[in-house]
């Protein structure tokens, strides 16, 4: 047997982790649905974009009122265009080992929507498509369901940061302090009811794991490190006139507000020793400023909060050689392929084999999914297992590592990495 198909081999036979999702609770999926409005909902509906369908074709498609037939000449164009990509590919992936479908067209998508109707209706559809054909042992779900509910589905979560760092209404924080026993009338009362959210989370049965900040979006990913005074004018300003009203549309706060809250939370974690998972590289979406999202700018926070383990997300890409140095370099940083293996399977690859040559195995998680919907889910572990065994192969062949060293680490980063870093045994022994 060839090294790769050795490795492949290796690889698919381990229940491996899945550091980051969106999927919602498989009770609480859209029942109204077909199969292009479901995988339409994010990325390869941006390929789409960029291969040229406007804006309004977009939502035709992605309305499941109407015939799927005629839906489907519509964005066939820019389907055959875009399905190289690594989303197409995680999407060609699904449909055939998901619904029996080899190649998704004009003759075959009336039967890849009957066959992925019909694999909703006979149900347990997250159980067939992350435990059986999926091989996921836990998945780590992004938000975090506040109030909390007990699930039967496989799931641990990441508390969302976003919203103490950039609340944007009055009644947003009247209510996140109620919930914690505390009037926000402050800046001081604003950090208090942080903490507490935060505190309150770890301790109580809520099985969350990790903070997340995904604010990369909104503002630059460089916390500035800021005056308390100048946070709490810039704080108070969110009780002016405009802004008081339960009515009034949301605003957007002052950066020096968010960096004064960024570095709070740091402290609350630093204190906790927990794990930030924060956003880097690529955004979602069509057109972004993505110089924001450049995880170098977080390395003053990487510096002083020396007990967070930072959790760096997207490969940074395209920023992927910039977060190799910085997990070389910082003691507390880790990498997360997660997205990663769809946005570029090739810069996957590429990026795992320079990596293993500069940062130590045990600072690379290789795979989370990061998906809206199940299906793409499957089709994306299965290109990360190849990129994995295709970088591994790579290191054998030269001659950098034996092949049993290349089976460890392979398990290292599909498994041991984030159940260390997460501390998920607990969870796996359930």
């Amino acid at each position: 047997m060839d090294t790769y198909s050795h490795l492949f081999d290796h690889i698919q036979a381990l229940n491996i982790i899945d550091t980051h999702e969106h999927l919602p609770f498989e009770s609480e999926r859209p029942q109204e649905t077909d199969v292009l409005a479901e995988w339409l909902i994010h990325y390869f509906s941006c390929d789409l974009v960029s291969a040229g369908l406007n804006d309004n074709d977009l939502s035709i498609v992605r309305d499941s009122r109407q015939a799927i037939k005629n839906r489907w000449q519509i964005v066939q164009p820019y389907w055959h265009a875009a399905e190289s990509t690594g989303y197409g590919r995680a999407l060609a992936i699904a449909a055939r080992d998901l619904y029996g479908v080899d190649t998704i067209n004009s003759q075959t998508i009336e039967q890849l929507n009957e066959n992925f109707t019909a694999a909703r209706k006979a149900g347990e559809h997250y159980k067939f498509v992350l435990k059986e054909k999926s091989r996921i042992a836990l998945s780590v779900v992004d938000p975090m369901p506040i109030p909390y509910k007990e699930t039967d589905d496989p799931f641990v979560f990441a508390m969302r940061a976003h919203d103490f760092i950039c609340p944007t209404h009055y009644r947003q924080m009247r209510s996140a302090g109620a919930e914690v026993g505390i009037g926000v009338h402050t800046l001081t009362d604003w950090m208090e009811a942080t903490r507490r959210h935060i505190e309150k989370h770890l301790t109580a049965n809520t099985r969350a794991v990790c903070l997340k900040n995904a604010l990369a979006y909104e503002r630059s990913l460089l916390y500035e490190k800021v005056t308390y005074s100048d946070a709490e004018k810039a704080f108070n300003e969110l009780f002016n006139n405009e802004n008081l009203p339960d009515w009034r549309p949301p605003i957007k706060v002052a950066k020096v507000f968010s960096d004064w809250m960024m570095h709070f939370v740091c402290r609350v974690a630093d204190d906790n020793q927990l794990v930030y998972q924060i956003h880097t590289g690529l955004q979602e979406g069509n057109g972004n400023i993505i110089y924001d999202s450049n995880p170098t700018l977080l390395s003053n926070l990487f510096l002083e909060y020396q007990n967070v383990r930072f959790d760096v997300f997207h490969m940074g890409y395209p920023y992927i050689m910039e977060l190799g140095n910085l997990a070389k370099n910082f003691q507390n940083v880790f990498i997360n392929m997660c997205w990663g293996h769809i946005i570029s399977p090739e810069a996957a690859r590429r990026a795992l084999v320079e990596w293993l040559d500069a940062v130590p195995a045990n600072k690379i998680s290789a795979f989370g999914g990061d998906y809206c919907f199940v299906d793409g889910v499957y089709g994306h572990q299965l290109l990360a297992r190849q990129n994995v065994a295709a970088a591994l192969t790579q290191k054998v062949t030269d001659g950098s590592i034996s092949l049993s060293r290349a089976e460890e680490i392979a398990t290292w980063l599909f498994i041991d990495n984030p159940k260390r870093l997460l501390k998920l045994q607990r969870f796996l022994d359930e």
